[in-house]
């Protein structure tokens, strides 16, 4: 699931966790922020586990191509909201 279909609910507590993590980042270095939201990235990752290492990895790449693909189409939204586009 991604926030283009997630459900109302859903959405309402996706935004209430993005509102409360964006002051933490706020006006921090780049290189801060990327490495804070990497760690938890890989937190989140690390804990889907699918029986044999080679399972799990492949769920993980699966996983991370999809969270990509979905920062990817977030990007222009957000973009024109810090530049006002």
């Amino acid at each position: 699931m991604d926030i283009e279909t997630a459900d109302a609910a859903r959405v309402a507590e996706i935004e209430a966790i993005v509102a409360a993590i964006r002051p933490l980042l706020a006006g921090k270095p780049p290189e801060i922020q990327g490495a804070a939201l990497a760690d938890l990235l890989a937190t989140w990752l690390a804990g889907y586990v699918a029986g044999d290492e080679g399972k799990t990895d492949d769920l993980r790449e699966r996983l991370l191509q999809h969270h990509l693909r979905t920062v990817r189409r977030l990007l222009p939204v957000n973009h024109a909201m810090i530049h006002g586009d």
